[in-house]
């Protein structure tokens, strides 16, 4: 143990004089969050994602649909469920807005508006200019129809804007694995050929607490890290503060071990410094790409969705998010159950396979 605290506090000086290091590791992530996520928030939609039912199947409601078809920008499902049930959907933001055409009430239908056109759309702020542009849109092709005739409603909604939801726990996922490849795994094979190992061993040292140092060192920069991004979502972005803190704990320090431990696989694996860095790289793209850092994963095909899934840096994200956006504690904590047994099972594997590859 007494080696172990000598390796770390030597490990935080060589960090504390390692300028890119530190930048990498808490001055970029903020950056990402900030950049990315301001002109998120503000941004408007390109194409109106709107699901309907018709309730009335009249000539006069077909045409409107069929108009709206034809629309480039619009993009037109037709929803299965009630009422009661899109509702809840726009409430969980599984859907942005809702054409409901029914028959009217009897006053309206007197006053020469047989057919009700009713608009939902939930109250997040990225919709509300969709919003504006669906009700114009719908405005133009009633074309002198009753005011009546068109009824927007807009849905509360607790959830957070999609951009946030993916990608805050994006970034300090995609951080945490950086920190484990390059800031552990590197870090060990540029040692190795530079002879350190062979200068440790002339003072009888094992690798545990060598190791041990190192990984302490790394992991108390991860959690730092995640702190200072989570702390930027709740001053700047208003989320949610009020979540199971040991679960959030529990999966980062899950994500940090699987990352530190591919980390260390592959430094033990690599032959040399740049053989290091071409597996990293080749490994590294292809976690950040369908990790669903900056989008989420639902947006690939299925057979691509499955491999994401296997992935522990798509788990990682994926349970943060659940953390942090969907009120997931220890009360309900199954449902996280399939991303802990993935981000466990990297963790063992890695760490095995760096147990029987790593020599000093």
């Amino acid at each position: 143990m007494k080696k172990s605290w000598v390796f770390f506090k030597l490990r935080m000086l060589q960090l504390k004089s390692d300028k890119t290091s530190l930048f990498f590791s808490y001055v970029l992530p903020v950056l990402l969050l900030l950049g990315i996520g301001f002109p998120l928030q503000v941004r408007d939609g390109t194409v109106l994602d709107v699901a309907y039912n018709d309730a009335v199947g009249s000539a006069q409601s077909r045409a409107l649909v069929e108009s709206l078809r034809e629309r480039d920008y619009v993009k037109l499902t037709e929803y299965p469920g009630d009422l009661a049930s899109a509702q809840a959907a726009l409430r969980e933001n599984e859907l942005k807005h809702y054409l409901r055409i029914e028959p009217a009430p009897a006053d309206a239908a007197a006053a020469g508006g047989p057919v009700a056109y009713r608009v939902f759309s939930n109250s997040l702020s990225e919709n509300q200019v969709e919003s504006a542009a669906l009700r114009g849109l719908l405005d133009e092709q009633l074309d002198g129809r009753p005011a009546a005739a068109l009824r927007p409603t807009e849905v509360k909604t607790g959830k957070y804007t999609s951009y946030l939801v993916t990608l805050l726990p994006g970034l300090i996922g995609m951080t945490l694995l950086i920190i484990g490849l390059n800031g552990f795994g590197a870090v060990l094979i540029e040692e190795e050929h530079h002879g350190l190992y062979k200068n440790i061993k002339t003072i009888d040292a094992s690798p545990v607490p060598f190791l041990a140092g190192l990984f302490a060192s790394r992991m108390l920069v991860a959690y730092s890290v995640a702190a200072a991004l989570f702390a930027i979502g709740v001053f700047v972005f208003d989320i949610p503060y009020r979540i199971d803190y040991l679960l959030l704990f529990l999966v980062i320090t899950l994500g940090c071990i699987s990352f530190h431990g591919l980390g260390l696989a592959i430094s033990a694996l690599s032959p040399s410094v740049s053989a290091f860095h071409g597996i990293v790289n080749f490994v590294q793209i292809p976690l950040i790409v369908l990790g669903g850092v900056f989008f989420s994963t639902t947006a690939f095909p299925g057979w691509l969705q499955a491999i994401s899934m296997a992935l522990p840096l798509t788990q990682m994200n994926s349970a943060v998010q659940a953390l942090l956006f969907d009120g997931v504690t220890l009360g309900n904590v199954d449902v996280l159950m399939p991303q802990i047994a993935v981000l466990g099972a990297w963790s063992a594997l890695s760490l095995v396979l760096a147990r029987f590859k790593f020599r000093w």
